[in-house]
């Protein structure tokens, strides 16, 4: 026996109430099935301007739901600004919904779990409505029970969480994607890299979360080119939607790390997506945490290589896979001041601090001095 398996494993892992998965093309057709099973009748769709307004899916949703639909809202906005929040409430308690419907990316399921949030705690029994997520990008919110909130003057963004608001039915139908724009699409795909890196790196890393955050990077590496190059390609894009599935397969189990925290202040000061967050802070992250996680390091550069013959180091493959993808690399390219550096390394030290776990972040200063190199 090897001494990585010296110990034997031991822990405790947490399943969300997610009651079904359903996947492949055209299984959003079966949303009326799911709400008739539970016995839902009245349903808020929460989505974004973009979905609303630039494409039919808005439409098509309202259709399948038929007599339950009993109201929409489409001002869900990047970063989940708190007054959209509100607006969505207030919609929410005026239409006397039970059921909550997420159509998009992070920002609509998010809002949706604010609302859920805020309703739950408004009623006699405590329960929020109940939430089904029907995602249009690889951000995999819809596999979490927390979310994120922008405050509107401080662009500070906090967070708040109950495993009673994971969606309790999640549609990944690769057909629901193909009016998703190239960039988003693949950015949110490297978020889902992200997302299975740090639960890989994690120390609180688990057996369940090992094997699949291995084979969700092996899968976004695979298939993420393949979509970029052909957007098309149904396979290759329920593929990606599977890989983000297991890249945050319980995240109340084994959550994010370092650069999770930095992604959260990046985007919501200075307007940033959070999938482009992730092309720009993992690599960095990954050679910032490497003293203390080159064995599992390079576990992950199998998984994302396979038998090529290997960059130097899981860092080095990452910024590859996003050359190759033309994203961004660089803070100052999505508009970053270098003035805002500070403000961003004092907003993200708390969290930072509590999810570095890889290796501590000892102060500000020593993420400021990591944000320089990615700037």
């Amino acid at each position: 026996m090897g001494a990585m398996d010296a110990t034997p494993p031991a822990g405790t892992f947490q399943f969300l109430p997610v009651d079904r998965v359903r996947f492949g093309p055209g299984c959003l057709r079966q949303l009326g099935a799911e709400l008739d099973r539970i016995g839902l009748r009245r349903v808020l769709v929460i989505t974004g301007t973009s979905i609303a307004t630039r494409t039919d899916l808005l439409w098509y949703v309202e259709q399948v739901l038929g007599p339950r639909h009993a109201a929409s809202y489409s001002g869900a906005r990047q970063h989940v600004p708190a007054a959209t929040v509100e607006e969505a409430l207030e919609l929410a308690r005026l239409a006397g919904v039970d059921c909550l419907v997420s159509l998009g990316g992070g920002s609509p399921i998010d809002t949706a779990k604010a609302v859920a949030h805020r309703l739950a705690q408004e009623r006699p029994d405590g329960t929020p409505p109940v939430h089904l997520a029907i995602p249009t990008t690889l951000s995999a919110s819809e596999f979490t029970h927390f979310y994120g909130i922008t405050d509107d003057t401080t662009r500070v963004k906090t967070g708040a969480g109950d495993r009673r608001l994971a969606p309790r039915v999640v549609f990944l139908d690769a057909e629901v994607t193909l009016l998703t724009p190239r960039d988003l699409w693949l950015a949110t795909g490297i978020k889902a890299l992200d997302h299975a890196v740090e639960a890989f790196l994690s120390p609180a890393h688990q057996p369940v979360t090992d094997a699949l955050a291995l084979e969700a990077v092996r899968l976004l590496f695979r298939y993420l080119p393949v979509t970029a190059d052909n957007p098309s390609d149904l396979t290759a894009r329920q593929q990606c939607q599977i890989a983000a599935w297991m890249s945050v397969f319980s995240p109340a189990s084994v959550r994010g790390g370092l650069s999770h925290a930095l992604g959260h202040q990046i985007g919501a000061r200075c307007d940033v997506p959070h999938g482009v967050t992730s092309c720009i802070t993992l690599p960095h992250v990954l050679r910032f945490v490497e003293p203390a996680t080159g064995a599992r390091q390079r576990m992950l550069l199998s998984a994302m290589t396979g038998d090529e013959a290997p960059p130097a180091s899981a860092a080095e493959a990452v910024e590859r896979l996003i050359g190759r993808l033309g994203l961004p690399r660089r803070l100052r390219d999505v508009g970053v001041p270098e003035g805002e550096i500070a403000v961003i390394a004092h907003a993200a030290f708390p969290e930072a601090q509590a999810r570095a776990g890889m290796r501590a972040v000892e102060s500000p200063e020593e993420i400021s001095a990591l944000l320089r190199t990615m700037w």
